[in-house]
C-alpha cells in the first residue's frame, strides 16, 4: 500500500508545465494537482495544469517590486507525509499571494514547481521543523478559508497556528517632477490562530486573556488561568503563547502542573 501511494505521489513530478518567474502573473502559476475523491490507490492523484485564482494582477516584471510572494524565496528540505506515512523527501516554498505550497523533488532550477494538493492529511515538515499544512479556520469577519498554517505548537488537542498573508499592492506614478513614483509591493503579515483539534476549525487567538482562556475545555481553565498569572505570561508573545497551549496540551493528558 505504502509503495503504491508513493508511486502514485512521485507521478506528479512527471508532469511539465511552463512556470516563468519575471511576472507577477507568471511567478504566482504553477501546476495545480488536483485531488479525486476515489479512494482506490491507483485513481488518488489526478492532474491538471490550472491557473491560481489569485494571480490576476498585472504582468509587471518581479524586479520593480518591493519584497516577494515567497515567505522564504529559495526552496526548503523537507519531508512530506499523508497522516503518519512519510511519502518522501522533497523541497517546498510558500506562495503566500497564492496561498499554496509549491514543491519540487530536487533543488534543480530546471525542475518545474509543482503546487501541492489541497488535502488535509498532507503536511509538509521542513527541516528546520516547521510545519505547514491546510486548516479550515474563520478569520475576524466570520468569513471561512482553507489555507496553509505554520504550526507553531504541537498537540493533541490544541495547536497554535500561523497564517503568513502575503498581500500584493500596486504602486503609483508620481503626480509630478518634484515627487518620487510609489513602487508596487508584497506586504507580508501574519496572524495568529487556535486549533481545536477535535472541532477541526481554528479561530483567531482572542486579544484578551479571558477570552483566551474560555477558548480551553472547563475542566482546564482554572489551571491555565494559574499558569498565565504565575508565569506573567503574554498572550500576545508568540513564545508565551505557545507555552500556554503546550500546557493545555499536557493537563488534558493528565500531567499536572507544577511550578
Amino acid at each position: 500500500m505504502k509503495n503504491v501511494l508513493t508511486f502514485a505521489f512521485l507521478a506528479l513530478f512527471g508532469s511539465a508545465s511552463i512556470y516563468a518567474q519575471n511576472t507577477v502573473h507568471a511567478a504566482c502559476e504553477a501546476s495545480m494537482v488536483g485531488y479525486t475523491e476515489t479512494r482506490i490507490p491507483s485513481n488518488f492523484f489526478t492532474f491538471a495544469d490550472l491557473r491560481s485564482a489569485n494571480s490576476q494582477s498585472a504582468n509587471i516584471p518581479l524586479s520593480n517590486i518591493v519584497g516577494s510572494p515567497y515567505l522564504v524565496e529559495n526552496f526548503q528540505k523537507g519531508s512530506l507525509f499523508y497522516g503518519d506515512e512519510r511519502m518522501g523527501t522533497f523541497y517546498a516554498r510558500y506562495n503566500g499571494y497564492n496561498k499554496e505550497l509549491e514543491v519540487k523533488k530536487t533543488n534543480s532550477s530546471e525542475e518545474v514547481a509543482k503546487v501541492l494538493i489541497n488535502d488535509k492529511k498532507l503536511r509538509f515538515v521542513f527541516d528546520n521543523q516547521d510545519e505547514m499544512k491546510l486548516v479550515s479556520f474563520t478569520d475576524k469577519k466570520g468569513n471561512r478559508h482553507d489555507e496553509y498554517l505554520l504550526t507553531k505548537s504541537k498537540g493533541e488537542k490544541y495547536q497554535l497556528m500561523e497564517r503568513p498573508v502575503i498581500a500584493y499592492k500596486e504602486g503609483k506614478k508620481a503626480a509630478n517632477s518634484f515627487m518620487l513614483d510609489v513602487p508596487s509591493k508584497f506586504v507580508e503579515r501574519t496572524e495568529l490562530y487556535a486549533l481545536n483539534v477535535a472541532a477541526n476549525i481554528a479561530s483567531l487567538v482572542p486579544s484578551k486573556k479571558s477570552k483566551l482562556i474560555d477558548f480551553f475545555d472547563e475542566s482546564e481553565q482554572i489551571q491555565v488561568a494559574t499558569l498565565i498569572k504565575k508565569k506573567s505570561l503574554n498572550i500576545k508573545d508568540i513564545n508565551h503563547l505557545s507555552q500556554i497551549f503546550d500546557f493545555a496540551n499536557s493537563v488534558g493528558q493528565d500531567i499536572a502542573y507544577k511550578q
